[in-house]
């Protein structure tokens, strides 16, 4: 029993033992790999270091081609670095756990000499571990900093190029480069051909992740929903515009859908293949970006401007300019394809500059060819046929889109004349930045926009007919939240297409000056100011984009926030123009801090100008200071209709100078705001609910049938039906005057608004009357309108 038991002790002590040889090797061989990956971790960091060293101080430009061959090996480098960092780390988690494990020194027995050795070694063990991590983590840092100053480094070469003349294409300046270096370039196309031909015959298109079958059910599919989704919008969208922009969006994205799915799959067919090499795959990335980017063109012209009907269109263009740019969304789709993937040979295969210019020349050329029919198209559009009858928001937009027209032919003759010339690069970035991408970016900004507002308007709508009372508080606050909340996300939807479109060109205006205006940084200075051109054309271009969103944020107010207010329009108009004031105050500020003026100079120069305007021009100051008591205050309001040194009119508009009061003669009187509140006015419609009244004095004369009279004058007084009959009319005898007697009539109406028509056809009736009864006047009338003056004039110093 005792020997079979011996056995199996023996038997599982030499499988212990082999295990423990096996682990140990795996130790050994995984201790080799860390020291084989340590010794490439130090040369990489001495490539690492070098390469630092040469892009420090910012005057190196590095080729995009050079730049992406060495931004490679930073990866690989930081590839490497990562790998060692994870083996270390577990195996210095494994030394902390066994010398947690063995504890500390217990005592100088004979047993413990041994542990405590191995204490030793393996805290020698994780010191040399920790020192090699932070050689790794050291390495992770360097080459992240080195990859940062490479693109530095590109993007100064690709700055340096747009201000850099190249040899003309249309010229054929650049043909003896171009010879020169076609032989070098013919091999590396050829030699890449040969890998996709390779490629092609060892495998097969359905080796490939992509399915027709997926592209016939999305053809399918988007066939269906352009049937459906007009179905769909109208039974769920209420009437309005609303149902139009969602159908634009709508529209956009069955074309985005559609052209991306199927372009997608065709590349794959074609180029996704089993075993490809690296630069295969870079390509496949390339197409399937070109694709998806494409896709985002062709959507936006055909899903946004080239509606079937013209009641859908977002855009208004008739039939004919449609069927003239029919293949216009197709072309640009396949020019913005053949753009994207010439990136590829920039970057990649490392071709030569004359061949990349001739690439990049032949692309441009296709863009001006493209958009020059376009423009053509737009100009027998906008400006071909005959103007249509129309007023408001729809000759804006026309006037509106003609100026824009003629930005952009100013702007596609300067791309061309740039093109010819052989300034290419700048050439091809003003056509990116400020012809294509606008182009594309504005129509989606604008498509969203519209629809915000549209949305906008609805709810507004939805508010008040559910109200009965749409002056109710609850409404006008939540009506002032959804047109300030849809105000702001439009404003973000433009800035952000802003930001996309203006690129580079707005992160660094002042390097891009700088480098294109050859401006020295010595610049000359006249106290605060510095006299620098690219500084005066930054601070003016703010200028000039500021006073555009002033304007619009003007219009914002008085249009869409104001109404939706219980202010009255007096008001209203007070403070957008308040905010229009100030908002221009803070642009000048902006402005002079640009040109390097502190802010401190710029408050001691208002403060200066205040004093100066306070002494040398007070009245203005006096009639500024009316206008706001007249805007706090109310006395007079928007519409009133008032009485001023003699003349009548209504209150059209009050400033901060001047009130405006259009006369019943339809001229326009200008009252400084100082005669408006220091002197004597008369304000006939003070509130709205007041009612006016009628006053009339007649003499007769003393031997006159004074009942007679009364009799006729109430006759007259109620068969006028303008005048009320509560307050009831008041009738009397005011006594004698000289050798007369005297009567008035005092009636009310409704607003003073018809007291000329009222007055006029009383009159008439009770001359009428008094002619019947062969009653005559006293030949001494005037003194009765002596004494109205009189009357009126004591009720003044009362």
């Amino acid at each position: 029993m005792m020997k079979p038991l011996r056995l199996c002790v023996q038997v599982l002590l030499l499988c212990l033992g082999l295990m423990g040889a096996g682990a140990q090797a795996q130790t050994l061989s995984e201790v080799e790999q860390e020291r084989h990956m340590m010794r490439e971790l130090q040369q990489a960091q001495d490539e690492i270091r070098l390469m630092q060293y040469r892009l420090e101080g910012n005057q190196v430009s590095i080729r995009p081609e050079r730049g992406h061959e060495q931004d490679l090996k930073l990866l690989e480098a930081q590839s490497l670095a990562s790998r060692v960092v994870l083996s270390l780390e577990r195996r210095s988690r494994l030394l902390r756990a066994r010398l947690q494990e063995l504890g500390e020194d217990a005592g100088d027995e004979a047993d413990q000499v041994t542990l405590h050795n191995e204490r030793i070694q393996l805290r020698r063990a994780d010191a040399a571990l920790r020192a090699d991590l932070r050689v790794a983590r050291l390495v992770q840092l360097e080459a992240q900093q080195t990859r940062q100053l490479l693109q530095e480094a590109t993007k100064r070469y690709e700055h340096g190029k747009r201000w850099q003349r190249n040899p003309s294409l249309v010229l054929l300046e650049s043909a003896p480069e171009f010879k020169e270096a076609w032989p070098t370039d013919r091999k590396k196309l050829s030699d890449f051909a040969q890998q996709w031909r390779q490629t092609w015959q060892n495998g097969s298109w359905q080796d490939s992740n992509a399915s027709l079958w997926m592209a016939a059910a999305v053809l399918i599919l988007t066939v269906v929903l352009f049937r459906v989704i007009p179905v769909w919008v109208i039974r769920y969208l209420p009437a309005g515009r609303l149902r139009r922009s969602s159908l634009t969006i709508a529209n956009f994205l069955l074309w985005f859908g559609v052209s991306w799915i199927l372009v997608d799959q065709v590349v794959e067919l074609l180029f996704d293949r089993p075993n490809l090499q690296p630069t295969q795959l870079e390509l496949l990335a390339y197409l399937k970006a070109a694709s998806l980017l494409a896709a985002i063109v062709l959507a936006s012209i055909r899903g946004i401007v080239m509606q079937p009907r013209a009641s859908w269109r977002l855009i208004p263009i008739s039939d004919q300019t449609r069927g003239r740019l029919r293949y216009f969304a197709p072309a640009f789709f396949l020019v913005a394809f053949v753009d994207i993937t010439d990136l590829f040979f920039r970057g990649s295969i490392g071709v030569s500059d004359a061949f990349q210019a001739l690439l990049d020349a032949m692309i441009s050329l296709l863009y001006l060819v493209l958009y020059g029919y376009g423009l053509w198209v737009l100009r027998g559009e906008l400006f071909g046929r005959i103007e249509q009858q129309g007023q408001g928001a729809g000759k804006a937009a026309r006037a509106w889109a003609r100026l824009a027209f003629k930005g952009a032919v100013v702007l596609y003759m300067l791309v061309l004349g740039l093109f010819v010339t052989g300034w290419q690069g700048l050439s091809d970035d003003l056509m990116s930045h400020f012809i294509t991408m606008p182009l594309v970016l504005g129509l989606l900004a604008y498509v969203l926009m519209v629809w915000l507002q549209d949305m906008s308007d609805s709810l507004l709508t939805y508010l008040h007919n559910r109200s009965r009372d749409p002056d109710a508080a609850p409404i006008r606050v939540q009506s002032q939240f959804i047109v300030v909340f849809f105000a702001i996300v439009r404003m973000t939807v433009l800035g952000l297409a802003i930001w996309m479109v203006s690129g580079d060109w707005l992160n660094e205006p002042k390097q891009l000056l700088e480098s294109g205006l050859d401006v020295s940084r010595d610049a000359l200075r006249l106290g605060a100011v510095q006299w620098r051109l690219d500084l005066w054309l930054i601070a003016l271009g703010v200028m000039l984009v500021g006073a555009v969103l002033i304007h619009f944020l003007r219009a914002w107010l008085r249009q869409h926030y104001m109404p939706n207010t219980t202010l009255e329009p007096g008001l209203q108009n007070a403070i957008v123009g308040m905010v229009g004031y100030i908002a221009y105050f803070v642009l000048l500020v902006i402005c002079l801090s640009m040109l390097g003026v502190p802010i401190e100079s710029v408050t001691w120069i208002f403060t200066a100008l205040t004093v100066g305007l306070g002494f040398g021009l007070r009245g203005i100051v006096q009639n500024i200071a009316s206008g706001l008591m007249l805007m706090v205050e109310r006395p007079v309001k928007v519409g009133d209709w008032v009485e001023v040194e003699g003349s009548e009119g209504n209150v059209r508009q009050i400033r901060l100078r001047a009130t405006y009061v259009e006369r019943f003669d339809r001229t326009m009187l200008m009252v400084p705001n100082s005669q408006m509140m220091g002197r004597q006015v008369r304000n006939l419609t003070y509130t709205p609910t007041s009612i006016g009244a009628i006053e009339s004095r007649f003499l007769f004369p003393l031997d006159v049938d004074a009942d007679l009279i009364m009799q006729t004058l109430r006759d007259a007084v109620l068969a006028e039906p303008e005048i009320l009959d509560e307050p009831a009319p008041i009738l009397s005898c005011d006594g004698i005057f000289g050798d007369g007697l005297a009567f008035s009539t005092r009636c009310f109406i409704n607003t003073m608004r018809v007291q000329r028509r009222v007055r006029s056809n009383l009159m008439l009736d009770i001359l009428r009357r008094l002619r019947q009864q062969g009653i005559s006047l006293h030949p001494a009338q005037r003194w009765v309108q002596e004494a109205i003056d009189k009357d009126k004039a004591q009720e003044a110093d009362l």
